[in-house]
């Protein structure tokens, strides 16, 4: 009898554990339709005038050293992008933290940065556009300190090329995502092994179509699961959800309004944006894996605006961070 109660209290417990098992994982899973928390507005226009006189745009952002680091477009006042630089112990805190125009690279036009650090090599990699290179990159091994970086250099790679490059790695390669400038409605891969990083890109790939730009790729450490997020502007401006087993794809679309004008429910500041514009996640990292604890629980620093009308370049965008979850 005893053998008997020993085996079938072992066969409860591991029911049991298997039902606990499958129930994270089904938790894990993306909230297609999620309530967005917006806080106030972090990074301002006209903080750094005249780089960022009409708009900040286009953030990255890490936490590294006890700082929040954040890399973003300024709209310069005499036209043209510019990328400017700012960092924080907290996001409250950036807010009034000293802006910096990243003169050492001092392109005219050089925008859309992502930052990471790229540990087989031991250097931080800020990846963006600029009109020189193309598809640049520009390195340091102090991120605090803007004018540090080396750069602009190229990342060599070619074939439907335009705008918002973005890398994420696994133990193998490298992949590298962009909008191309052909009006396609397409979002591209290319990848390169790690040892021959940030060289070596292969032909380009379509990743997914029947979508905008700024897109950018995530793990989640809650699933398992890459996350693609992908701006489109259909109904106004704002971010669809795809998902994957790979960095490089295939992709499944979670949902096409993930992030939008429609699951702003919650302003605790003004209400300083209608519309989910070219942002990133913050990671639970910083190296090249791009990895964030749960695709259910993020901060998402967005550029946004409730001014959309006229020129393009002159849209008042500001930054600021909004959650689908309740603090």
């Amino acid at each position: 009898m005893k053998q008997l109660f020993k085996k079938g209290l072992a066969i409860t417990m591991g029911a049991i554990l298997t039902l606990s098992t499958f129930g994270s994982i089904a938790n894990a899973a993306a909230n297609a339709n999620p309530t967005w928390n917006v806080d106030g507005r972090v990074i301002m226009h006209k903080q750094l005038s005249p780089y960022d006189y009409f708009g900040a745009k286009d953030p990255t952002i890490v936490y590294y050293g006890g700082k929040y680091h954040v890399f973003y477009t300024g709209a310069n006042k005499s036209g043209g992008w510019q990328m400017l630089y700012t960092s924080a112990s907290t996001i409250d805190g950036l807010k009034n933290a000293k802006r910096t125009y990243m003169s050492k690279i001092g392109e005219s036009y050089f925008c859309a940065p992502e930052v990471f650090y790229y540990e087989p090599q031991k250097l931080w990699y800020l990846v963006y556009q600029d009109g020189s290179c193309g598809a640049a990159y520009a390195t340091t091994t102090n991120i605090a300190d803007p004018n540090s970086w080396s750069g602009p250099k190229s990342l060599g790679a070619s074939g439907n090329m335009g705008w918002d490059y973005y890398i994420i790695c696994d133990d193998q390669y490298a992949y590298m995502y962009n909008t191309p400038s052909d009006n396609s409605h397409k979002v591209y891969m290319r990848k390169t092994k790690l040892a021959n990083f940030p060289k070596g890109w292969s032909s380009p790939t379509v990743a997914i179509t029947d979508t905008f730009e700024a897109s950018s790729v995530y793990k989640s450490k809650a699933d398992g699961k890459y996350y693609l997020l992908s701006e489109d502007q259909k109904d106004g401006r704002y971010y669809e959800l795809w998902s994957s087993s790979s960095a490089g794809g295939p992709w499944t679309k979670v949902s096409e309004k993930w992030a939008w004008r429609g699951n702003l429910k919650t302003y605790n500041a003004d209400k300083w944006t209608n519309v989910v514009s070219h942002g990133e996640l913050i990671r639970s990292g910083y190296n090249q894996k791009l990895e964030i604890n749960d695709i259910n629980r993020v901060d998402f620093l967005i550029q946004g605006t409730t001014n959309m009308s006229g020129e393009y370049q002159q849209i008042p965008f500001d930054l600021g961070i909004i959650r689908n979850y309740k603090k």
